[in-house]
């Protein structure tokens, strides 16, 4: 079968759905394969700020600390996600996002076994406001200080968050 055949029958299937299932691409996909590895373009941010720091929430399912962001939904502008991910994990809004780095083939395995090839499209945000509040993919959000970041980050983002900490050092 071929991909033009796949995209139709794909198409067909989402029609039948309304739109606020359409807008759960990826738990959609999932109906057709399963854990099968998927390929999905995630909106990542650094949130920071000299006075409070850098945020980063505590993952539910892992344990471990990640900067805030998800991925991508069908129609959604890279800025829409962002503002969607960043509200629905943090509470918070923001101004003036700047792109910082792109990173592709970044691998994940999740407890449940779902695999997902994403992009990472990393912004850095330094204005931000509103009041904290953790949703349920996360039991903590805190900001730490560059200097002192936690030992257990997230394994795929401590590259961009490493080479961050250095270009805030200098």
């Amino acid at each position: 079968m071929n991909h033009k055949v796949i995209s139709k029958r794909v198409l067909g299937l989402l029609k039948e759905y309304n739109w606020e299932v359409i807008m759960s691409y990826i738990g959609n996909m999932r109906k057709f394969v399963g854990h099968a590895p998927i390929m999905a373009v995630a909106a990542m941010a650094i949130l920071y700020n000299e006075e409070k720091g850098m945020l980063l929430e505590k993952r539910t399912d892992t344990g471990e600390w990640c900067t805030p962001g998800g991925a991508i939904e069908l129609g959604e502008s890279l800025e829409d996600a962002l503002k969607r991910e960043i509200k629905e994990e943090t509470n918070l809004d923001f101004t003036n996002p700047k792109l910082f780095d792109i990173k592709a083939n970044v691998h994940m395995v999740y407890p449940n076994k779902d695999e997902v090839y994403y992009t990472d499209v990393v912004y850095v945000i330094n204005d931000f406001y509103g009041e904290l509040k953790p949703d349920g993919e996360s039991t903590e959000l805190r900001f730490f200080d560059i200097d002192n970041l936690p030992e257990n980050i997230m394994p795929t983002q401590i590259g961009y968050i490493e080479r961050f900490v250095k270009e805030q050092v200098k």
